[in-house]
């Protein structure tokens, strides 16, 4: 367990962002805008996931600033296409959260002859934690208050598993650790008459927080759902039998500590990049060849696969590992997001969620290593961190630990481990530090994080994390020049990746232009990726990397009409992204493409083709996407519904493009990368 703890950043945080610039429209083609609908109550950047049922959509909210207003929106897809252009009039019903509550994620579905809710909860608002604690969260712990005798002790932070005990979780009632504020848990809903819906379970389950969910109806007859508790214990997936939605029973909880003695996680990926932390993220389920099988992106810790044939028994199969580089040679930041099943099963489509773009350097005795932030203490954009680097024999934990600074401007130089980053670095103030270094400890290398906060207490002294390596080099003396988030820092956003999910071997076509030569690729490796040109080159995110919004990946849905497709160079199976301020995206799994913008295609693909996309004319800001389909003049068609986090539901159609239709090397039917 020492090897394992980390911070580890509620995935909540993640979606937190404040930027109102957006990428605007570039090149537009493949979807259709056919209806809209702006909803009601809820101001921008709010907006979070959208699922549909029967001819109505639910649209999650994420919270207001105030979190007074949450809840789930139910608009009439019909009424919203037929009122198109207008966008307005096709909400039919609010669903309110509880006080201090937001949804994070909607899904739906048909249990017997009722057409069932599923929205998760997560506390939000002024006087919420935001997510449950666990004794194996070092580095984000609890805060301290004191009993009825005046002694320190831990606060409960609406824990869902006591000393790591998973047995424990869910099954205290509602309201033994968590308030009627900010609920955590998830809700089921009767929304047969989707203009009135009813409560049939209410805040089910006591996660601190449960950020999605997955329902599916095996074929025993009976329905589940797996989801994803913000235990951040690394016993975070969790099963409940829904067949009677009025008496949901949870079934059990497992995670990464279930799986190690599996042989999970062998690469050693535990964590990296600005956001490091190993948790689930999001969950999605299968039934292949005769089981059901889910993915759940881990975040730093990859792609993982299970078999829930029997959720009360599921079995570990494999997880991923992410390649060392990114398409421009930059290290992995990792953070699994998102996935799905494509091709009967045979891969695994999934995405990377990575909001902060710009790595933290720093300049040691004239040569750059890579460094992470701290969230306490000075921004490094409003400080000088520059100095003499002075090592301090050990981790730091205490101000007894570190000898005095011995003249001005120097900067303590500690071990991680055995005490809260915080503690070191507040150790180093009191000594007469001007700064403070955390090096990462041998077992953990040369990985980067972010160093989480103690609480809110103030630290006067800016600080940065390195890796081992660049802690052994700084411990034989030396002196920082300049840290921060530099130009040269640009690190990349989060895209889209395809993974082997045969069973074994394939063979694909390598990382160049045509079927020659090809890579042999292992189960769960990768054998795809997509990214927009925005997401790997700095110059066109604009200042500071930001300027045009949040350019990282967000959702991932399939094309059910053409998963049954064999993947050629000419088409394959598609799918439908949604990119936040990239907008909408549309993507095959084509073997043999290889694209590195050189003609203008503002895509880098390898055995991936880009065949649509969409931004609006004031910019967009995609959450969710969700395919179905509706009658329209008549005829079942094929709707793509997106969720944008500022103006609400959009209802798109997609067809391929004439060759001709777009200019620019732009095309969904055959055609040449020339």
């Amino acid at each position: 367990m020492a090897l394992m703890a980390t911070v580890l950043v509620a995935p909540s945080s993640a979606h937190e962002s404040g930027n109102d610039g957006h990428i605007s429209p570039n090149t537009n083609y493949g979807f259709e805008v056919i209806g809209r609908d702006t909803l009601e109550g809820i101001q921008d950047g709010k907006y979070t996931d959208v699922w549909s049922l029967n001819g109505f959509a639910y649209i999650g909210t994420f919270q207001d600033p105030e979190c007074t207003t949450s809840g789930v929106f139910v608009v009439d897809m019909a009424e919203a296409i037929a009122n198109y252009p207008d966008i307005t009039g096709a909400t039919v019903a609010e669903i309110k959260s509880p006080p201090d509550t937001r949804v994070n994620d909607v899904k739906a579905i048909t249990i017997g002859d009722r057409d069932v809710l599923i929205t998760t909860e997560e506390p939000c608002g002024a006087g919420t934690n935001g997510g449950a604690q666990s004794d194996f969260n070092i580095n984000k712990p609890c805060p301290l208050t004191e009993d009825e005798e005046g002694n320190e002790v831990e606060k409960d932070c609406n824990r869902a598993n006591d000393n790591g005990r998973k047995g424990e979780i869910g099954r205290r009632p509602i309201g033994s650790s968590a308030s009627q504020l900010g609920r955590g848990g998830i809700s089921l809903w009767d929304v047969t008459n989707p203009e009135r819906p009813t409560p049939l379970n209410k805040s089910f389950l006591d996660f601190g927080g449960v950020h999605n969910t997955y329902p599916w109806t095996s074929a025993d007859g009976r329905t589940y759902l797996i989801g994803t508790a913000d235990t951040f214990d690394f016993f975070d997936t969790f099963f409940v039998d829904i067949t009677d939605p009025k008496k949901p029973e949870f079934l059990g909880i497992t995670g990464a500590l279930d799986w190690f003695a599996a042989g999970a996680f062998a690469d050693g990926q535990f964590e990296t990049g600005n956001s490091a932390g190993g948790f689930n993220h999001d969950v999605w389920v299968n039934n292949i060849d005769g089981r059901d099988i889910a993915v759940v992106p881990y975040w730093d810790f990859g792609y993982v696969t299970l078999d829930v044939t029997d959720p009360r028994n599921p079995v570990y199969l494999g997880d991923s590992a992410f390649p060392a580089e990114d398409p421009l040679g930059r290290p992995y930041e990792g953070n699994a997001h998102a996935a799905v099943f494509g091709a009967g099963g045979d891969i695994i489509v999934g995405g990377d969620e990575d909001f902060d773009p710009a790595a933290v350097v720093v300049e040691f005795e004239g040569t750059s290593y890579p460094a992470g932030s701290a969230n306490f203490g000075p921004a490094l954009s409003d400080v000088d961190f520059a100095g003499e680097v002075v090592w301090t024999g050990g981790e730091g934990c205490t101000p007894d630990e570190v000898p005095a600074a011995t003249a001005d401007g120097q900067i303590a130089l500690m071990q991680r481990g055995s005490c809260f980053f915080q503690d070191k670095v507040d150790s180093a103030e009191a000594q007469g530090y001007a700064g403070a270094i955390v090096a990462n400890d041998a077992a953990r290398g040369d990985a980067i994080l972010t160093m989480a906060a103690r609480d809110d207490a103030p630290t006067a002294i800016p600080s940065i994390f390195v890796g081992f390596g660049t802690g052994e080099i700084m411990k034989a003396g030396g002196s920082v020049s300049d840290a921060g988030i530099l130009a040269s820092g640009f690190d990349g956003w989060g895209y889209l990746r395809v993974l082997n999910n045969t069973g074994g071997d394939v063979t694909v076509p390598d990382q160049f232009p045509g079927p020659e030569p090809t890579t042999t690729i292992g189960q769960l490796g990768e054998i795809g990726y997509y990214a927009p040109a925005e997401t790997l080159e700095a110059e066109l995110g604009g200042e500071n990397f930001t300027e045009f919004g949040d350019l990282t990946m967000h959702n991932v849905e399939a094309d059910p009409t053409t998963q049954d497709i064999t993947p050629t160079f000419d088409g394959g199976p598609r799918f439908f992204v949604s990119w936040y301020s990239l907008g909408m995206r549309a993507i095959e799994y084509r073997p043999g493409h290889f694209h590195d913008n050189s003609n203008g295609e503002g895509s880098y693909s390898w055995n991936v083709h880009e065949v649509g996309r969409f931004i609006a004319e004031d910019g967009s800001n995609f959450w969710g996407v969700h395919v179905d389909t509706v009658e329209i003049d008549g005829e079942e068609s094929q709707i793509i519904l997106g969720s944008d986090r500022n103006t609400g539901l959009w209802i798109f159609t997609f067809g391929c493009e004439d060759d001709s239709a777009v200019e620019g090397p732009f095309y969904c039917s055959q055609g040449t990368d020339d």
